[in-house]
């Protein structure tokens, strides 16, 4: 029970920072979760639990999803997953998230205290984010930086980057599962887990989604970057 409780509880905290921000489930829930249940377990039920948020996320602001953005960045991404497969067995992961970590915290640092001001990026910018992408999901397992990036330098309202991200790895959510199941990864733990943690995911959500409603956009916008700066922390601790 005691076990349970202690997930839920993480679940919650991490649903809330991902209803809020549109990112960050993975960043909290991994290191807490592997205090109680095995890695290879938490590994697939984050995907699943996040998949469920995304879905929330993107029903809720449909009306600010770009399909024009999030084609060319799944279609990028694609040829980036083959590359980042090559590059596994060339470089460690340990030196890849070294310095995914490096440039994360170089980019929230200058826009934190540079404060530039926000871009319109082209197709160009987005196919190269989708590229960089399924580059590091397929090798370290962490797709979130670049599109995380490419949507705090844009000038575009809280909603429209939220429901990038949300809309992006919903779509790379299931493809994940899918590849998932397929190859066994998805086991009776798995799901169970899921269905206890369900309640406690859609409470923490739903509370996120409450506070983001009534923030500014350019609250938003630095939460988001902060948060940013703590994931580029948390690759280079990773990377040690």
């Amino acid at each position: 029970m005691f076990e349970i409780t202690a997930l839920a509880t993480i679940v919650a905290t991490a649903g809330f920072l991902q209803g809020l921000t549109g990112f960050g489930f993975g960043l909290m829930a991994l290191p807490l979760m592997s205090l109680f249940i095995p890695i290879k377990t938490i590994i697939p039920l984050i995907i699943i639990l996040t998949l469920f948020i995304n879905l929330t996320l993107t029903i809720q602001l449909w009306n600010a999803v770009r399909l024009k953005t999030i084609g060319p960045l799944f279609v990028a991404a694609i040829p980036g997953i083959y590359i980042g497969v090559y590059l596994l067995t060339q470089v460690s992961s340990e030196s890849l998230t070294m310095f995914v970590g490096m440039l994360t915290i170089a980019f929230a640092s200058y826009q934190l205290f540079a404060t530039p001001i926000p871009r319109e990026l082209g197709l160009f910018a987005t196919m190269c984010t989708g590229l960089a992408s399924g580059i590091l999901s397929s090798s370290i397992s962490t797709a979130g930086p670049p599109a995380i990036i490419y949507t705090t330098i844009q000038p575009w309202s809280k909603d429209k980057a939220k429901a990038t991200l949300g809309s992006y790895f919903l779509i790379v959510g299931i493809a994940t599962v899918a590849v998932h199941a397929l190859n066994g990864i998805i086991t009776g733990p798995v799901l169970t887990y899921s269905a206890y943690l369900l309640p406690a995911l859609i409470v923490g959500t739903l509370a996120g989604t409450w506070v983001y409603s009534r923030i500014t956009d350019g609250r938003y916008r630095k939460i988001a970057i902060i948060l940013v700066l703590l994931l580029g922390v948390m690759m280079l601790i990773k990377g040690f």
